[in-house]
């Protein structure tokens, strides 16, 4: 977290990424990953009380609050072009985040705003269109690999924050279609292994639970186990190196963590998935462990040129970037009741 936060600027906006060989610091900047740090933030608020994470927060949201377009019965965040789902739905999932954390209704009219206007993009099969153009007035046809997940699980925190508004139905039928028909659609040739949807399965009230939600939970569970499994497995030497390398990529191994993690409570609650509940924790154990042994320490970032672009922070092939720290965060985050039940006995 200390990596986000000290590269934040005054503006609210984070340092995107940065290449320790070539002391390079990307100067680029992706809006969805944006959010997505905004979000896992106040997940470090809400799960450890960290006042520095929300504050960083609080100034990634005004951030984004400058660029916003209303558009009547709806508003967003519109960083400039077409109005991307992405974006908003992560700024929307960490409001969510925040106001079941905090109580405070200060951005309530933006949360249902930014609500309807992912609603807007939804089209009646539960898909859900990418972006919307303020040149035509209207949506444009196009998926992103993973807007839709991102808006069902707005949507869903949404119901948690204001029940009863219809939030959860909406996402409850993108959830419907990415569970049946999303890959064959956008034209996938297997599943794609959805984090956000798993957030969205976990963050569902259980009335919205049907069999096609848990058995999609459990797929997915699957996944983000076998996955882990196979990041465990990796040495760093030998034929092991050459077909493997060492490490994974930090936000591909972060977002089964965070994924599974999700799924955690559902598990251990619902007994149509309860059988799982003791490998979902080992899962969850087995990568905090691995994450926090790869995690840049302050003395092994002293023989860099800028430490403090390397400290708290999980490489790639000598390059990090945002949403590494983003996915691992939110993964170590799901394994603290873990790790806390376990210490308790």
């Amino acid at each position: 977290m200390g990596w986000l936060v000290t590269g934040q600027d005054a503006t609210g906006r984070f340092t995107y990424g940065y290449d320790r060989g070539d002391d390079r610091i990307n100067v680029g900047y992706n809006e969805a990953r944006h959010g997505g740090v905004v979000m896992s933030l106040f997940q470090a608020h809400a799960v450890l009380g960290l006042d520095d994470a929300l504050t960083a927060a609080d100034a990634g949201v005004e951030y984004a609050r400058r660029d916003l377009y209303d558009a009547g019965h709806w508003s967003a965040w519109s960083p400039g072009g077409n109005i991307p789902v992405g974006p908003n739905a992560l700024l929307l999932a960490g409001l969510a985040v925040r106001r079941a954390d905090t109580g405070d209704p200060i951005h309530d009219d933006l949360m249902r705003g930014i609500g309807r206007f992912l609603v807007a993009q939804q089209q009646p099969d539960g898909s859900v269109f990418d972006s919307w153009s303020p040149v035509t007035g209207a949506a444009i046809p196009t998926f992103g690999l993973y807007s839709t997940g991102e808006a069902a699980w707005a949507l869903a925190l949404l119901e948690r924050v204001f029940p009863g508004e219809g939030w959860g139905e909406a996402g409850g039928r993108t959830l419907d279609y990415m569970a049946t028909r999303r890959d064959r659609v956008e034209g996938r040739l297997s599943r794609l292994p959805d984090h956000w949807a798993a957030y969205t399965v976990a963050t569902l009230p259980v009335s919205h639970l049907t069999d096609l939600r848990l058995d999609y939970a459990r797929d997915l569970a699957g996944y983000f186990g076998m996955r882990l499994r196979f990041e465990a497995q990796r040495r760093g030497d030998g034929i092991n190196l050459a077909l493997r390398w060492f490490p994974g990529p930090p936000a591909g191994v972060g977002t089964a963590a965070e994924g599974i993690g999700a799924l955690r409570a559902l598990v251990a609650g619902h007994p149509a998935l309860s059988d799982l509940a003791a490998n979902v924790d080992e899962r969850i154990v087995c990568a905090a462990g691995f994450m926090v042994q790869r995690q840049e320490t302050a003395a092994s970032s002293r023989s860099w040129p800028r430490p403090t672009l390397v400290e708290g922070a999980w490489f790639y092939r000598g390059y990090t970037q945002m949403d590494d720290q983003q996915h691992v965060l939110s993964g170590l985050l799901a394994a603290i009741p873990v790790l806390a039940e376990e210490e308790s006995g």
